[in-house]
């Protein structure tokens, strides 16, 4: 027999001298074809989508200085209060602005005293004029008087309004509604016009900034639907609208900013949170679908495949898979519509692997709702 006569063989040469080789291959069993199902990739009409991600930002957002400095002696809010336009921040130490007040107001009396006495004087030269007891040169001095005085007034009228408002300005309010996300001083400390004493944000309603891809940006228009979700709410979809586009594309990254708006009435949505977004286009593209199942990570880790059937063989099809919903996954490179697929069994697939395709069982009742008999 083959089996024996190898053996013998291999014997012998083992007897034999340094020499001696004898050669002999053992003949290769061929793989079992590989019991698979399979499924056509369906082609469907689906609306054309916009994914994009970006990061929350506040509506508007302000860091509240003060205009004069001063000693900070009260702070009746707390990060995290909602606050409305002319709500008190921060008080300063106003006692010395309101002395210059009074000076100020002081000064202006004086002004104006000395103004109505110069034009009762010039009223009455007027009349001397008139009759000609003096001389038009010397009725001139009343009317210099006159003006001086008025200019003293007004001087002072300005030095009383900027003493008021000296001390309204050691008053520092919020400049709009919003809440209070940074309150940096506390009563004792000395702040300049350049010191931070609050941050106020709007969140509601809130901007989600988005970059798009260049072959998206032309067909983008204020208005739009927008829905976004993030991880902080597993889940939630949250709508909100394009609000603004920006004109220019980015030369780096071949990409587009835009702005969405969304109401954020439940204060769900905070600055700083990452967001996936869609933006629903009114054209539609086709698309192709295949069983979740269908689809496979490479060993790379890094791509999906699927095997296409052709004929007793399957073969590799690099893939670029998108959404998953119930079972199905579409597929946004890599196959076209109508190209069978393995759907089980993937795991034991490679390129050229001979298969055998079967039929899969059914799983659900397709015959009107009649049971089969058992036997």
């Amino acid at each position: 027999m083959r089996w024996i006569a190898l053996l013998a063989a291999l014997a012998a040469s083992a007897c034999g001298g340094p020499g001696s080789r004898v050669e002999a291959t053992a003949p290769v069993a061929e793989a079992a074809p590989v019991s698979i199902h399979t499924a056509a990739a369906e082609g469907r009409d689906v609306p054309t989508i916009v994914r994009a991600t970006g990061t929350f930002v506040a509506d508007e957002s302000s860091e509240v200085t003060p205009s004069v400095p001063g000693q900070v002696i009260a702070t009746p809010v707390n990060i995290g209060d909602m606050v409305n336009p002319g709500d008190v921040l921060v008080r300063l130490d106003d006692r010395d602005a309101r002395l210059k007040l009074g000076q100020a107001q002081a000064s202006l009396q004086q002004a104006e005293a000395q103004a109505r006495r110069a034009a009762t004087e010039a009223k009455r030269n007027a009349d001397l004029v008139h009759e000609g007891l003096i001389s038009p040169n010397s009725y001139e001095q009343f009317t210099t008087q006159l003006a001086v005085a008025e200019a003293a007034v007004a001087q002072a009228a300005s030095q009383v309004a900027a003493a008021e408002k000296a001390v309204a300005d050691a008053v520092i309010v919020a400049p709009f509604s919003g809440h209070v996300s940074a309150r940096p001083v506390a009563v004792g400390e000395y702040v300049t016009t350049g010191t931070k004493v609050a941050t106020i944000v709007r969140i509601a309603p809130i901007k989600l900034n988005l970059l798009v891809p260049e072959s998206a940006a032309a067909a983008l228009r204020p208005g739009m639907a927008v829905s976004a979700t993030v991880n902080a709410h597993p889940g939630r979809t949250f709508t909100g609208t394009v609000s603004a586009l920006n004109v220019a594309i980015d030369p780096a990254s071949r990409a587009m900013s835009i702005e969405a708006k969304f109401s954020n009435s439940d204060a769900r949505l905070m600055p700083g949170m990452f967001g996936s977004a869609e933006v629903r286009l009114p054209a539609k593209e086709r698309g192709v679908f295949v069983p979740e199942a269908a689809v496979t990570p490479l060993p790379n880790g890094e791509s999906f495949a699927v095997y296409a059937v052709d004929g007793d063989a399957v073969r590799v099809r690099v893939v670029q898979p998108g959404e998953r919903q119930n079972g199905v996954v579409r597929l946004l490179a890599g196959l076209e519509a109508g190209t069978v697929v393995a759907t089980t069994n993937v795991n034991q697939l490679f390129e050229g692997a001979r298969i055998r395709a079967e039929m899969p069982t059914a799983t659900a009742d397709t015959s009107g709702g009649r049971k089969p008999k058992s036997e």
